[in-house]
């Protein structure tokens, strides 16, 4: 027993003084292969930090001048204007009734959605109720000068309701494309009211 563990042991001393086996287990960096560069990563670094910066820590745009020197009208001129708070507010609960349009008119569908806004962005989750069932579907969107966009997903099959629609008299009103598939399905009149 003992001149077993004995050999056990000169074989694994053997292996680790081993010049083979000594690199086992070690990082060895080639300079044709470097997974650390990331040309993208490294441009907005430079964008943001050291001397290349393009914005002050206090959000306003760094004016280009060799001297250094800046004056106070071209900070003011190269400030960044904050920006303003969309002048409608669509966070909360949403029944959204979905009709096809009149030549395939069969009834109709709603989502159930509560929508989370940020600034002009949008995104929220809800139920799209259809005859008995009810699917879970998640929403994000935009709201811009031109109207409200909205795309609902269904997290279970593979369709995506595009939704595009203006605020009139506290209500959504607009249309809707259902994609299944990424091929148009089925198109209608959409109309949203808070629940």
């Amino acid at each position: 027993m003992k001149s077993q563990l004995i050999l056990c042991m000169v074989l694994v001393l053997t292996m680790l003084a081993s010049s083979a086996y000594a690199g086992c287990g070690r990082w060895v960096i080639r300079d044709n292969t470097d997974f650390l560069k990331d040309p993208i990563f490294d441009e907005a670094v430079a964008s943001s930090t050291g001397s290349s910066a393009t914005v002050n820590a206090d959000g306003t745009l760094k004016a280009k001048n060799d001297t250094g020197e800046k004056s106070e009208k071209e900070v003011t001129e190269n400030a960044v204007a904050p920006k303003k708070a969309p002048a409608v507010d669509l966070a909360g609960k949403w029944k959204v009734l979905l009709e096809k349009s009149p030549e395939k008119q069969d009834g109709g569908k709603t989502i159930d959605l509560i929508l989370i806004q940020n600034g002009e962005r949008l995104q929220g989750y809800g139920t799209l109720l259809e005859e008995a069932s009810d699917t879970p579907a998640t929403a994000t969107g935009s709201i811009s000068e031109e109207g409200i966009s909205l795309d609902v997903k269904l997290v279970q099959q593979k369709k995506d309701y595009k939704l595009d629609m203006a605020l009139v008299e506290g209500n959504l009103q607009g249309s809707y494309e259902l994609y299944e598939m990424e091929a148009l399905a089925e198109n209608g009149n959409a109309t949203a009211s808070r629940s």
